[in-house]
């Protein structure tokens, strides 16, 4: 019995030693930063949640254990600077960087040679045809010049990166691994560039993203994928939404009980649905309909982490039941469910926070100068946001930092909303779930439109969200369209100019 024991030990200790990468290595010429991070998504996307801290000594050294179970794609992050690595179970790596040119070389260890030729084929980089955000040179072209001018050489990239790791001395897996990352990266640039940049018609812009969706398939030639493959499955929503109003006369579009194909209802139940339950799950049903089932569980499974991630419970709520139905043995339901159980608790906590206020007869005010005129004597901070509003929701990551700065000081911050009346109790659970200190009112975008005419009355002015506004000590409005609480020291000086 005694061997036995020993036996299972020696067993769990040598399955501990294969589920673990080493990471090590030197940063030439250290700055002031001492650390740097590795961000090992759930499944796919950049959040802070996943990152890992990576202390950096005096002389440049680090060195780091980390637990992967699994064969995980992972982002290393040193002032600033971003690259792809490949984590194997059982493997190492040792690695310098160098901040003055952010390049990365001397890859040794057992997972020096994947990590060299991914560093390489450099699918954290931007492409030709996106460098530019002013001025971009392709945005006006036709698609045959597109064709020309973008897909031909993208594609030449695309096929010798390929021909690099096919050549390589990979394992099969390995390479069919980071090719089908190639070749996801290479699709979904296309569409980012369609859709940030291009400056046609609609049709145009369609028919150019139809041009390298249709022969591409969403199955996936090896599991589990990198997340470049899922940001491509992911992209693939938008392909499916342009391939269900395709064909629909311009009367149909306006047709509230006109069925859609792919999503399989109405465009009326849609819209009721993305009210009550939010956009993201108008794309689960489409996904469901469509994806492999177990692409299909694993995007659900990211979508309620994106959701918990910015405390968005009213919407992970509907997205966690569907995965319990769907997928009641999924490995992701123990993770996700102490997520959610842990924004039960802060929701329960903040229900009596005395310090998160909802103004009093808010439905009725039709001026920000009702809430302004309140504070004098307090340089007010308005946020304007939407709890729908990705952008919004990550600023609300620095608002504590903010508020430690000028605690004790004489600053209000005031949070105006832009959500639906139906969605009254979501926005009361979010604020309180985000603990959003501070004085609150809500207004639909239909009312709202008085109080951006009151701050930015010009015709012109550009409105989004979110936006900021400084008022002074008298309740004068001093700054439009100012700092974001992301940019931390910088939005402080505005402010305390005004103290």
């Amino acid at each position: 019995m005694k061997k036995l024991i020993i036996l299972v030990l020696i067993i769990g200790t040598t399955t501990n030693i294969f589920a673990q990468f080493k990471l090590s290595g030197k940063v030439n010429n250290t700055t002031r930063a001492d650390t740097l991070y590795l961000n090992i998504p759930f499944i796919y996307g950049y959040y802070h949640d996943n990152d890992i801290a990576i202390p950096v000594d005096a002389q440049g050294n680090f060195n780091k254990t980390i637990n992967v179970p699994q064969q995980k794609f992972a982002t290393i992050n040193f002032e600033g600077k971003t690259s792809t690595l490949l984590l194997t179970p059982g493997k190492s790596l040792h690695i310098t960087l160098n901040p003055a040119d952010t390049s990365i070389t001397n890859f040794k260890g057992s997972a020096a040679e994947e990590n060299m030729l991914l560093y390489g084929v450099s699918l954290n980089a931007i492409p030709f045809f996106a460098k530019d955000n002013k001025t971009n040179p392709y945005e006006k072209l036709t698609n045959t010049e597109l064709q020309e001018q973008i897909i031909k050489p993208w594609a030449a990239m695309r096929d010798n990166n390929i021909g690099l790791i096919r050549s390589s001395g990979l394992s099969i897996n390995d390479k069919k691994l980071i090719i089908q990352e190639i070749k996801a990266n290479y699709i979904t640039q296309l569409n980012f560039f369609a859709r940030a940049y291009m400056k046609g018609e609609r049709s145009q812009i369609f028919s150019f993203i139809e041009s390298f969706y249709k022969d591409v398939l969403l199955n996936p030639e090896i599991l589990p994928a990198g997340q470049q493959y899922y940001f491509f499955a992911d992209s693939y929503i938008g392909y499916y939404e342009i391939m269900a109003f395709k064909d629909l006369p311009a009367e149909k579009v306006k047709d509230p009980s006109t069925f859609l194909k792919y999503y399989n209802i109405t465009i009326d139940s849609g819209n009721r649905v993305a009210k009550l339950k939010g956009k993201s799950f108008i794309n689960w049903i489409l996904v469901k309909n469509n994806y492999p089932r177990d692409i299909a569980e694993s995007w659900l499974a990211q979508n309620i982490f994106t959701k918990c991630s910015s405390k968005d419970l009213a919407y992970a709520k509907p997205l966690m039941e569907e995965l319990k139905t769907h997928y009641p043995q999924s490995k992701y339901i123990p993770y996700l469910s102490a997520k959610m159980e842990t924004l039960e608790v802060l929701l329960a906590e903040n229900r009596a926070n005395k310090d998160i206020i909802i103004a009093d007869g808010y439905e009725k005010m039709t001026s920000i100068y009702e809430i302004i005129n309140k504070l004098k004597g307090k340089v007010v901070y308005l946020d304007i946001w939407g709890t729908w509003c990705g952008p919004c929701k990550e600023e609300l990551r620095y608002n504590p930092q903010l508020k430690q700065y000028f605690k004790g000081k004489d600053v209000a911050f005031v949070y105006l909303d832009m959500d639906d009346d139906m969605k009254d109790s979501q926005w009361r659970d979010f604020i309180k779930v985000n603990g959003m200190t501070g004085l609150h009112l809500r207004k639909s975008n239909k009312d709202i439109q008085q109080f951006w005419t009151e701050l930015m009355p010009k015709d012109n002015a550009t409105r989004y969200y979110p936006m900021y506004f400084i008022f002074d000590k008298e309740g004068k409005l001093v700054q439009a369209n100012t700092k974001r609480p992301s940019d931390k020291a910088g939005l402080y000086k505005v402010i305390e100019q005004y103290l």
